[in-house]
Formats: structure tokens, C-alpha cells, sequence
């Protein structure tokens, strides 16, 4: 029995590996169909779309189908989010490399742009997340996965902690990074901000609930008839 219990958990483990391997193969493949700049947003939301799959319990989606559907469905909508952050990262960058501090209202303003660098990488934890799960208009991505970021910092955190082990471990084995690197980073974040979604959620359901029990009785009536 032990014997056939640890036989089970190696199949799943390699099958596990062939996923993650498939899916970072793909996304390498999706990322240079749009020529490297214009495929990395799209091919990221897809990659993470097909983790949201796996974490919900579909197994057995298509992944290949479901990585080129989403890939055409989010093409414009996630370059032009693209566009937004790299223009965000890149004033960060040139006020970071070219304001010394050489007053104190220079050092208060350099302290304001690390402030302003911090909320921008705990943003860029939830995007593609939210492109995943998450049909909405363009700036609401921006502005909730700020939120969220900061409302559920627990979780932030550790995707922080989570995305630096996965650094250290491929500094140390470069041989790995073609096949495994995005696609377990986009899995632990994933499962990460599932979690919190699932909370958000929760919380919206329990709301809504608390207000239909101070209705008044004949207002809860007047909205079940007008349905």
C-alpha cells in the first residue's frame, strides 16, 4: 500500500512537471509571436489564465486552445495595459537613477518616489491575476490591483518572498529557467491571489447579504416581484 501510495504522488509529481514545462514552453513560443514586446502582456495573461484553470480544479482543460483563445481575446486590451505600467516603471526609473539628494527636499522627494516604486511592484503582483479572473475595463485593473495589494498585504508579501526564493533558485540552477521559470512564478501567484479574490468575494456576498436583512419586509418584497 505505501509502496503504490508513493508510486501515485511521483506520477503526480512528473506530471506536474510536464505541466509547468509545457506551459512556460508555450508562453515562450506565444511571447515571440508577438515579437517579444507586443507578446509578453498577452502571453502572460494567458499563462495565468490556464493556472486559474488548474487552481479551480479543471485539470483537464485544453491548455494549448485555452493559451491561444485568451491570447487573441487579450491582445490589445492587455498592450495597452502594458503601455500604462511601462510608462509608470519608466518614470520611476529615470527619477530613481537621476535625483541625488543632495537637499532635504530632495531626499523627502526620492523617500516619495521608493514609496511610489513599492506600490507600483505590489500592483504589478495583481495584473495579471485580475486579467485572468477578471472582465473590467482597463483602469479598473489598475485600481484595484493597488487595493488589493495593499487591503490583503499578507498575501503580497508573500508573493514577494515567494518571487525572490524562485530568483535565489534559478541563479543557482540557470538550467531550469527555459522551462520552468515563468510558469511557476505565474502558478504561486495565481494560487495567491485566488485566494484573496476568493475572500474579496466572500466578503461582497456577506454584505449584500447583512444589507437585504435591514431592509424593511416590504421593500425585500417589492424586489422579488420586480424580478
Amino acid at each position: 500500500m505505501d509502496h503504490d501510495g508513493s508510486m501515485s504522488r511521483m506520477l503526480r509529481m512528473c506530471e506536474w512537471v510536464m505541466r509547468l514545462a509545457y506551459t512556460n514552453l508555450l508562453w515562450l513560443m506565444f511571447t515571440m509571436l508577438g515579437l517579444g514586446i507586443f507578446g509578453l502582456m498577452p502571453a502572460t495573461t494567458a499563462l495565468f489564465s490556464v493556472m486559474r484553470k488548474w487552481i479551480q480544479g479543471h485539470e483537464q482543460v485544453n491548455v494549448s486552445g485555452t493559451f491561444w483563445k485568451v491570447y487573441r481575446e487579450e491582445f490589445f486590451r492587455s498592450n495597452m495595459i502594458g503601455v500604462m505600467l511601462f510608462i509608470l516603471g519608466t518614470i520611476i526609473y529615470v527619477d530613481l537613477a537621476y535625483i541625488y539628494p543632495t537637499s532635504w527636499f530632495l531626499h523627502v522627494l526620492r523617500f516619495g518616489i521608493y514609496i511610489f516604486g513599492f506600490l507600483f511592484i505590489v500592483s504589478l503582483c495583481y495584473i495579471f491575476p485580475l486579467l485572468a479572473h477578471y472582465d473590467w475595463k482597463k483602469r479598473l485593473y489598475l485600481k484595484f490591483s493597488l487595493l488589493l495589494g495593499i487591503s490583503y498585504l499578507q498575501y503580497t508579501l508573500s508573493m514577494l518572498v515567494f518571487s525572490a526564493v524562485l530568483f535565489v533558485l534559478f541563479a543557482y540552477l540557470p538550467g531550469i529557467v527555459p522551462f520552468f521559470s515563468v510558469s511557476l512564478l505565474a502558478y504561486g501567484h495565481m494560487w495567491l491571489a485566488y485566494q484573496v479574490f476568493k475572500k474579496v468575494e466572500f466578503e461582497s456576498e456577506q454584505q449584500t447579504a447583512e444589507l437585504k436583512k435591514r431592509l424593511p419586509s416590504f421593500l425585500q418584497l417589492k424586489r422579488v416581484n420586480t424580478q
